[in-house]
């Protein structure tokens, strides 16, 4: 990753962005070193030359994004120049932004918009990121650190990491204190929870469920077997299984167990049903053994399916109808957004039911 001082010596020499050609202006050797400004840049286009205010940046998060663009634009202003981005790698978002605000911003693998209102106009987009942030990006969005972020969409607001760790704890999950900081810290860098003297609070809900779904993967999953029912605990002698006993009597109380996400919709959305419900459970081996003679393995006439895993973010927050533990609207919702076409069209559903219970 390249630092502010090493991307300013790009300019020295010229810095080819066509049409144009930028170059460290004749006025930026007399910028000091506490200046405000890092570099004052000179951008031709044919016979023309126009001066820019610039502020370089070495990372370009949501959040040093804003506010770059904050002070450039009243350093800027101060001296009567146009301000100008310039990073490593701006994103087709950012540079719809720049364009929308009429500001101009470029970046050192080819992408740019630049800006003279009324006179010059490039934008150029396309060029693929020859700077990848070291940053992990999805760190804070999967695995069992996503319990972070996810019990953000449970509560909206706590006073502090410690309030946050109690707070997954209560739900069934387990995160330390170094992981939530960290965590935390990536989330304020994409601007989706604030943290202030009075708390942490959920900035971007929306914005937090859209990055859980782009940095979702599957549980990984270490073991399957499908089962019918031969009879249901608590049944009469010689009663056969029919599609009307409720499931909820396999389920035991002292292990952990939990239907997946898209077994789990009937719960909070409207969807048909699925070819058979899926089990998670850490343990496949030791339910059939306390199941006995209630079910039995078979690839036919399939009445469930059991998969384990030791993911925790399935037995996040789970939920109960009345006593079948059903996977969290969260889960349900990444399950369903990884779908096909009609079980993401039910996350939608889903995502809007998250909404309207979480008061930001």
């Amino acid at each position: 990753m390249l630092n502010e001082s090493e991307m300013r010596k790009k300019f020295a020499d010229g810095f080819d962005f066509p049409p144009l050609q930028i170059r460290l202006g004749e006025r930026d050797a007399v910028l000091q070193k506490d200046d405000d400004l890092d570099a004052i840049l000179d951008v031709s286009a044919d016979d023309q030359t126009f001066e820019f205010a610039a502020e370089f940046k070495s990372r370009n998060s949501p959040r040093i994004f804003e506010e770059a663009l904050t002070v450039i634009q009243r350093a800027a202003q101060r001296r009567q120049m146009l301000p100008m981005l310039v990073v490593p790698y701006l994103r087709e978002s950012q540079l719809e932004e720049l364009q929308q605000r009429r500001l101009s911003g470029i970046d050192l693998s080819g992408n740019g918009v630049v800006t003279v209102p009324g006179r010059l106009f490039v934008y150029r987009t396309g060029a693929p990121n020859k700077f990848p942030d070291s940053a992990p990006t999805k760190y804070a969005y999967r695995g069992a650190t996503s319990l972070v972020a996810r019990v953000f969409l449970c509560r909206a607001a706590y006073e502090s990491l410690g309030d946050i760790e109690t707070e997954i704890k209560t739900r069934g999950g387990s995160v330390v204190i170094s992981t939530v900081s960290k965590a935390l810290k990536r989330m304020e860098s994409d601007l989706i929870v604030d943290r202030t003297e009075a708390g942490i609070r959920l900035r971007q809900p929306d914005k937090l469920l859209k990055q859980l779904a782009e940095s979702y993967s599957s549980p990984k999953i270490s073991k399957t077997m499908t089962l019918r029912i031969n009879s249901l605990p608590g049944s009469a002698t010689g009663q056969q299984p029919t599609a009307k006993m409720p499931l909820e009597k396999l389920f035991l109380s002292n292990n952990r167990m939990v239907l997946s996400g898209v077994s789990s919709i009937e719960k909070y959305a409207v969807m048909g049903r699925q070819e058979w419900p899926v089990i998670y459970t850490p343990n496949i081996d030791k339910l059939v053994r306390m199941w006995g003679n209630s079910v039995e393995p078979t690839s036919r006439f399939v009445d469930f399916e059991l998969r384990e895993t030791d993911d925790p973010t399935v037995y996040f927050d789970l939920r109960s109808k009345p006593n079948l533990p059903y996977a969290s609207p969260i889960q349900v919702f990444l399950e369903c957004s990884a779908g096909d076409k009609r079980e993401q069209e039910t996350a939608i559903q889903v995502r809007d039911l998250i909404l309207r219970e979480l008061k930001v």
